[in-house]
C-alpha cells in the first residue's frame, strides 16, 4: 500500500471521529448553547493596527491594545497563534493565559465576547539601558461567561471598572513583543 495512501486514510479516520466527537458533544449542549459556542468560535480576529511595524510610542500604543485584543480573542475562540506570536517566552502572564485558554477549549468550552473600554493608554520613552517600553493602560470590562468542562459548566466573571495594567513591551526586528503584563494596584 501507498504510504502516502495510509497516511491521507489515517488522517481521514481522525477528522472523522473529532468531527463525531464535536457533534455529540454540541447535541448535549443544547440548541442555545450550541448556537453561543459557535458564535463565539466565528468570532473574528481583531484587526491589525497599520503601525505595528514601526517603532515608535504610537505603535507601542497600538500594538499594547492589540495584544489585550488578542488576549479576549484566545479566551473566546482557542486561537492563540497571534497571542503567542507577540508574547516573549519568559512572559509569566502570556504563559498562563495561552495554558488558561487550552485549558478551558480542549475540555469543549470557550468564553463568550464581553466589552473592553481602553479608557487611558499612556506609553513611556525607554529609559537609557533599557529593552521594554512602559505601557500604562485602564481598562474597563464587561461582565463575562466562561465555559469549560463535560458536562460545560459555566462561570461569570464579574465586571472590571478602570483595572489599570503595565505592560512591558519592546520592538526589535520589526515587530513588537510583551516581556510581561503586570496589573497595578489603585
Amino acid at each position: 500500500m501507498d504510504p502516502y495512501e495510509v497516511g491521507a486514510s489515517a488522517m481521514a479516520a481522525a477528522a472523522s471521529a473529532s468531527a463525531s466527537a464535536r457533534a455529540s458533544r454540541d447535541a448535549a449542549l443544547g440548541p442555545d448553547l450550541a448556537a453561543r459556542r459557535e458564535a463565539a468560535l466565528a468570532t473574528p480576529p481583531p484587526d491589525k493596527p497599520e503601525n505595528l511595524g514601526e517603532d515608535s510610542l504610537e505603535a507601542a500604543v497600538a500594538a499594547a491594545v492589540y495584544f489585550l485584543r488578542l488576549y479576549q480573542y484566545a479566551f473566546v475562540t482557542g486561537d492563540t497563534k497571534d497571542f503567542e506570536a507577540m508574547s516573549e517566552q519568559r512572559c509569566v502572564f502570556c504563559n498562563n493565559v495561552v495554558s488558561n485558554v487550552k485549558k478551558i477549549h480542549d475540555s469543549g468550552g470557550w468564553a463568550d465576547p464581553w466589552e473592553q473600554t481602553f479608557e487611558k493608554v499612556e506609553a513611556y520613552p525607554l529609559n537609557p539601558g533599557y529593552e521594554y517600553h512602559q505601557v500604562d493602560v485602564t481598562i474597563s470590562s464587561g461582565e463575562s461567561l466562561t465555559y469549560s468542562g463535560d458536562p460545560v459548566t459555566s462561570s461569570v466573571n464579574e465586571a472590571i471598572s478602570q483595572e489599570r495594567l503595565r505592560i512591558a513591551i519592546r520592538y526589535a526586528d520589526g515587530r513588537w513583543t510583551v516581556g510581561e503584563v503586570e496589573v497595578l494596584k489603585s
